[in-house]
């Protein structure tokens, strides 16, 4: 999968007319029913993105088996919440409770989630009244130190960046070095969520020096197709960052417990460390 950073845009909130006054009511509701509905699909999904309270991650290879019919579905994203299956039809009504078996690898726990509702080709699903050892098993699966410590070198001297680190859930790590050894830029993508830090040789005209956080968008040209790991590491070439204003304490807490469970050279993890020091 391939990401790019871009600044988010204001979205004009008024029909105007050529003359530059704003459009009658009527036309306003012409225009509103005239909207494509693969664009509202899209829409929906990353509203639905975008009110997550928790990280949800991008899996590959998770399933989830309902056990009243022995059907199996792919999990798409899971949270230590709610998880968002790919299902062919809608299988289920609105509100009801599905039990069934979530399939973590190696470890498999019992859920019974409720349906919130469908999203295209995938529904989502609230988990409710987890046990103790399901819930533990959960947030262990989810948890910053599974995301670090399977982090893994790929490549390295590729055009992005000098080092590319890869790990479960699309946990992706890029570094920059500078010519003295030093850091000069880092990205950690993890879940939805999204950890950076540059110099001031490494920013643009529309982005400052420093730590940064925000949220991926969208995944992939359809904006919302799943990463998975390729020859080539993420280009930033087709994920939306929407930065927070400032650096988020929660996602600087996640992206250092990641990093501090890497197996990374010495002077880069405590460099990369120092990096993510919030100024009092």
């Amino acid at each position: 999968m391939k990401r790019k950073k871009k600044l988010p845009t204001k979205r004009s909130t008024a029909k105007k007319t050529a003359a530059g006054k704003r459009a009658p009511k009527k036309a306003r509701a012409q225009a509103r029913s005239r909207v494509d509905p693969a664009a509202a699909y899209v829409d929906s999904s990353l509203r639905l993105i975008e009110r997550r309270k928790h990280p949800r991650f991008i899996l590959t290879h998770e399933q989830f088996r309902e056990v009243r019919t022995g059907k199996i579905f792919t999990v798409y994203d899971l949270s230590v919440t709610g998880l968002a299956i790919k299902v062919e039809k809608q299988e289920w009504k609105e509100g009801t409770i599905i039990q069934g078996v979530l399939n973590l690898h190696p470890e498999s726990i019992e859920i019974m989630p409720r349906l919130v509702g469908y999203y295209g080709d995938r529904a989502a699903l609230k988990l409710e009244a987890l046990s103790t050892y399901s819930k533990s098993v959960l947030e262990r699966s989810l948890s910053p130190r599974r995301l670090g410590t399977s982090l893994k070198l790929i490549r390295q001297k590729l055009p992005l960046a000098d080092y590319w680190y890869h790990g479960v859930c699309n946990t992706d790590l890029l570094v920059r070095l500078s010519g003295d050894g030093g850091v000069r830029k880092a990205d950690l993508f993890f879940a939805n969520l999204y950890w950076g830090w540059s110099d001031a040789s490494s920013t643009t005209a529309k982005s400052a020096a420093g730590m940064t956080t925000g949220i991926c968008q969208s995944f992939g040209p359809d904006r919302r197709e799943p990463a998975f790991l390729a020859d080539e590491p993420v280009l930033l070439e087709s994920i939306d960052i929407d930065h927070d204003h400032l650096p988020d304490p929660k996602k600087v807490d996640w992206a250092r417990g990641i990093v501090e469970s890497a197996q990374l050279d010495g002077r880069l993890k405590e460099t990369l460390m120092d990096k993510m020091k919030v100024e009092p």
